[in-house]
């Protein structure tokens, strides 16, 4: 008789804690979000990039990353990254190799954590795998406070890995 009403216990305690799964204040960006302000990359492919790309008709990617420095007693460890991350948004790039950053969003409540509302933003352009399965392009990587992309668009420049770098003249 007296395992019957553990057994409910049991059931009643397990049946409340999957009910809803668990959410960690460093992992949940579920909260109101922050506008991006617009940007645009414009990817710049040496010759041999250019004609590899299209003779495997490959095209490219560009992810870009949000993260900043935290106010004291915010944020945590969170290499590679800074220590607010804020997110990331990942874009394909149109017929003429740009990539538009127009609705991009990132955690309010992350927001809220930054020393300074001027964070960074980390670009990082590779092949986009739809035919090819390994990346295929050595690309520039810029790292630069939003302030420096914000309305403007930003040149990356691109080769094969292992392609040789040519000086610009």
């Amino acid at each position: 008789m007296r395992s019957i009403p553990i057994a409910l216990v049991c059931a009643v305690t397990l049946a409340i804690a999957y009910s809803q799964p668990p959410k960690t204040p460093v992992d949940d960006y579920s909260d109101k979000a922050v506008a991006v302000p617009e940007f645009t990359i414009a990817i710049k492919l040496s010759p041999q990039a250019e004609k590899r790309l299209n003779d495997l008709h490959e095209t490219i990617k560009v992810l870009a990353m949000f993260d900043g420095d935290p106010l004291p007693g915010q944020g945590h460890y969170n290499a590679p990254m800074r220590d607010v991350y804020l997110g990331s948004d990942e874009k394909l790039v149109d017929a003429n190799n740009i990539a538009k950053f127009s609705s991009t969003k990132i955690s309010q409540r992350h927001w809220n954590q930054l020393a300074d509302k001027d964070y960074y933003v980390t670009i990082n352009a590779f092949s986009a795998r739809k035919t090819f399965k390994n990346n295929l392009l050595d690309c520039d990587v810029p790292d630069k406070h939003i302030s420096t992309f914000a309305g403007r668009m930003i040149e990356i420049h691109c080769r094969l890995i292992g392609e040789p770098d040519v000086p610009e003249k």
